[in-house]
């Protein structure tokens, strides 16, 4: 764990000191004090219902391994979050497949693995809705196509291996009757494996994965709208096209381990996606600002709630997913 942190705030560090390079600190602090914070109230519904989103979209991905209701794992999604603003190296998605196999008493592998292919199908959502609105966008820098093809690779391959192991699943077996393998060891293991790959068996069943794919879109809608509304706080007008690729570019740089929250990583990218619109560093730095702490005080809120509400401890999430 310490180790993990240790790298976070090093990759924390150095994007944060890239993005506040030759930043004029009175003119952003001006920015932020003329603020027109009303924008925040709209953006509070879309922030709420795209986890509402998520919730229904997860209950969909653990239909192969237990049926649940949106309503039951609303909590430990939230939690999962916050875990993210706490911890580093997106350490929450490991915390929220243990607070949900422990609580439903469901394996922890095949709950992790719905996480895993949830965050493969936020890829593949979010690069449709930008599919869509290329056609709409003023003309975009040079970089932009060779970011495109290298996310489409990042998750339409981790997709299509999802897909495989599932077909492929038997094929593991061998470890029951490998000569190096303990009977009990390699048991243990096909266990493991089968149940980690249980947890994208929602792939095969047509109906259920197109309903993983239209909450999919539904969420990074909202997210959208949460970008598009929060930005104008700031003075930033961006069309909901542009806020696609903003966002876009924002979701391919906070997937890299960094420090708790995405800090750093998120500001670079976010200023990264807007400058080239003609927006100045220190309103794009402004308005990441305002996105990221409105954000994190809401889940952090949120998921205090929860973790008190299910009686889950720090000290429990450290010493059980190291």
């Amino acid at each position: 764990m310490k180790k993990r942190i240790l790298l976070g705030i090093i990759v924390s560090v150095t994007f944060l000191y890239l993005v506040l390079r030759n930043v004029d600190l009175g003119n952003l602090a001006e920015i932020l004090y003329g603020g027109r914070y009303l924008w925040i109230f709209p953006a509070l519904v879309t922030y709420t219902l795209a986890f509402v989103f998520r919730s229904i979209r997860w209950s969909y991905l653990l239909l192969p391994v237990k049926k649940f209701g949106a309503k039951e794992l609303f909590p430990s999604l939230i939690m999962g979050f916050a875990a993210n603003n706490i911890f580093p190296m997106r350490f929450g998605e490991v915390v929220r497949a243990y607070i949900v196999g422990k609580k439903f008493n469901i394996s922890k592998s095949a709950s992790f693995a719905t996480i895993v292919l949830e965050r493969i199908m936020d890829g593949i959502g979010i690069l449709t809705l930008l599919a869509v609105s290329i056609p709409f966008l003023p003309k975009l820098p040079p970089w932009t196509k060779k970011i495109i093809f290298i996310s489409i690779m990042m998750f339409i391959v981790p997709f299509i291996v999802a897909a495989v192991l599932i077909i492929k699943k038997h094929s593991f077996n061998w470890m029951l009757k490998a000569s190096c393998l303990k009977k009990n060891l390699g048991e243990m293991l096909v266990s493991k494996v089968n149940k980690f790959i249980m947890g994208f068996e929602v792939i095969k069943d047509t109906r259920n994965f197109l309903m993983v794919f239209a909450f999919t879109l539904l969420v990074w809608f909202c997210e959208t709208m949460n970008l598009f509304f929060l930005v104008r706080v700031v003075g930033i007008e961006l069309s909901l096209f542009l806020s696609v690729f903003v966002l876009f570019v924002v979701a391919l740089g906070v997937a890299i381990p960094a420090a708790p929250s995405s800090i750093g990583t998120f500001e670079f990218f976010f200023v990264g996606g807007l400058v080239f619109f003609g927006v100045t560093k220190e309103q794009a730095l402004a308005g990441g600002l305002v996105i990221h702490c409105i954000g994190f005080i809401l889940i952090i809120l949120a998921g205090a709630y929860f973790f008190v509400k299910e009686g889950i401890s720090y000290k429990e999430m450290t010493v059980k997913n190291q």
